[in-house]
């Protein structure tokens, strides 16, 4: 078909890639809840089309809605959202493309997660980007998304190599592409493009041969600085490792908790969990916790553990509290574990290791970073960072102490520290942090990055600010080196970490102080560490 310009009619698919260890069970499954099948024609050997069921039913607002309507009105309103799903074996691998709802029919556990993003970052070039979402690991675990109004340059967004992890990747192709994929594609957790149906399997054997390139990776280095886990007897050790952190003391202090749909964006935006059995009125929570979890493993008499991780089962809803989807708690997981050495991630199901490059690249910017002019006081393994901070300044009378001495600067109520302890003699800002984990880092390092922007900023409100702070504090200290802007490379800036050196960190808390100091080294600060 073509239109009247000439043009193929296009369709806009999703195309996921089954795991090849799931075929059976998805076929199983997806023929269970179709209406009905059909063969596909002789040159799709073993191809079939699901149509789903379409029942027509009143639309969900309708019932709250018929309140303020008169009785016998008699309003006949009913929707219907048909649903189809075309089954593809193609060159020893199975691909599923989805219609209408059945996108929905498609469980997380048995596609492969990274297919759709391998094969956009494959064929769309770095500066034909019109949305990138991310996923910041564990640091401050979140997911972002950024959309350009036109395709741009990658530089344009917001992400970061070195701490995100890109889910989704959305712009156009090389024209090359352009007959069989379309002028703009997206690739999540599914590869969504525009297809002319008469050209399926050229399509097809293209997505392939992008696929099995391994071109993503040259291409896109810095979106592939994490890389899947495919081989199933590490996926199991690593399952073991989680087990281990599941049986341990709190482990809420080292799991998160997230719907895996969040990720590729691929799915409606969940906004309300049940979890375990769906009833007909469930509890419904807002956010999914460890603590919850928990408490309703324990209410059947069971323990927190993987395998009942893996056998809880979530229920994801939309804002009017309709099921959009459901997963395994394993799926709604984040934990960061080492194996062989290399760190390893679970996010969404699907364990990730960090590359060796990436490894190598962050430890060499460690190795750059020196020591302060003065050491502080060696920590005694008992205080927290107020007393220990304290007497570390009492120890030395040059070392002014400003924990919890904060500024109001900013828009509404926003007061910062400027740092923990200063030693004016030699220009050094110490910041002191008991590191927890990742978290802790970032928190470190968000106070320096916030010190940096402000006090050395050509803007002398935040010092203004300073000197009142200090003036009121009334300990007589002088601050005319508050008078006039410093210069950045005669201040040091000192991160302080209480019990552990840097090479003791879990590895994205290295990322994160890595990324700080290539930062802030580039626009001319003294960057220096000291464990104590």
């Amino acid at each position: 078909m073509a239109t009247a310009t000439g043009e193929p009619t296009r369709l806009t698919v999703s195309l996921y890639l089954l795991r090849a260890s799931k075929v059976s069970e998805a076929l199983q499954q997806l023929e269970a809840a179709s209406a009905s099948s059909s063969t596909l024609i002789e040159s799709i050997p073993e191809g079939k089309f699901l149509a789903l069921p379409s029942d027509p039913s009143p639309p969900k607002w309708l019932d709250p809605i018929s309140s303020l309507i008169p009785a016998g009105s008699n309003l006949q309103l009913e929707s219907q959202s048909p649903g189809g799903i075309l089954w593809v074996p193609r060159n020893g691998k199975t691909f599923v493309f989805t219609f209408g709802y059945g996108h929905t029919k498609v469980k997380d556990e048995w596609v492969d997660p990274e297919f759709g993003k391998t094969v956009a970052l494959a064929i769309v070039p770095q500066v034909q980007v019109c949305e990138v979402r991310a996923e910041q690991v564990f640091a401050k675990r979140h997911i972002a998304n950024e959309r350009a109004p036109a395709a741009s340059s990658v530089r344009e967004f917001g992400f970061e190599s070195d701490r995100d992890l890109v889910t989704a990747v959305e712009g156009v192709p090389e024209t090359s592409y352009w007959p069989l994929l379309g002028r703009k594609v997206r690739g999540g957790v599914s590869f969504k493009f525009d297809m002319d149906v008469a050209k399926l399997l050229d399509a097809l054997d293209k997505i392939i041969e992008r696929f099995d390139s391994n071109e993503h990776r040259t291409r896109w280095p810095q979106a592939n600085n994490l890389v899947p886990v495919r081989d199933e007897a590490v996926v199991d050790q690593l399952d073991a490792l989680l087990d281990g952190v599941l049986g341990a003391a709190h482990p809420e202090n080292s799991i998160t908790f997230a719907a895996p749909t969040e990720r590729s964006g691929d799915k409606p935006y969940p906004q309300h969990f049940v979890i375990g059995r769906m009833r007909a009125s469930p509890t419904t929570s807002p956010y999914l916790t460890y603590a919850s979890w928990k408490s309703h493993v324990q209410s059947k008499g069971d323990t927190a553990n993987l395998e009942a991780a893996k056998a809880t089962r979530v229920h994801l809803l939309d804002a009017d509290k309709e099921e959009i989807d459901s997963c395994s708690m394993y799926a709604c997981m984040g934990v960061e574990v080492t194996h062989g050495g290399i760190t390893h991630v679970l996010s969404s199901g699907s364990w990730y290791a960090a590359d060796r490059q990436f490894i190598a690249s962050t430890n060499q910017v460690l190795g750059t970073i020196g020591a302060p002019a003065l050491n502080l006081l060696a920590w005694n393994s008992v205080d927290h960072e107020g007393p220990y901070n304290e007497k570390a300044a009492n120890a030395d009378p040059d070392l002014w102490l400003f924990d919890k001495e904060l500024v109001q600067f900013g828009g509404g109520s926003s007061r910062f520290e400027f740092c923990d302890l200063m030693h004016l003699p030699s220009k050094t800002l110490y910041f002191v942090k008991h590191p927890t984990g990742s978290a802790g880092v970032s928190h470190l390092c968000e106070q320096v990055r916030r010190t940096a922007e402000t006090f050395f900023d050509t803007d002398p409100t935040y010092r203004q600010k300073l000197a009142a702070r200090v003036n009121a504090v009334g300990k007589g200290w002088d601050t005319t080196w508050l008078t006039t802007q410093p210069k950045r490379h005669e201040w040091n800036l000192c991160m302080v970490l209480m019990g552990k050196q840097l090479n003791d960190l879990p590895f994205f808390a290295k990322c994160g102080i890595s990324r700080l100091v290539g930062e802030l080294v580039r626009r001319g600060f003294v960057v220096s560490f000291q464990a104590v």
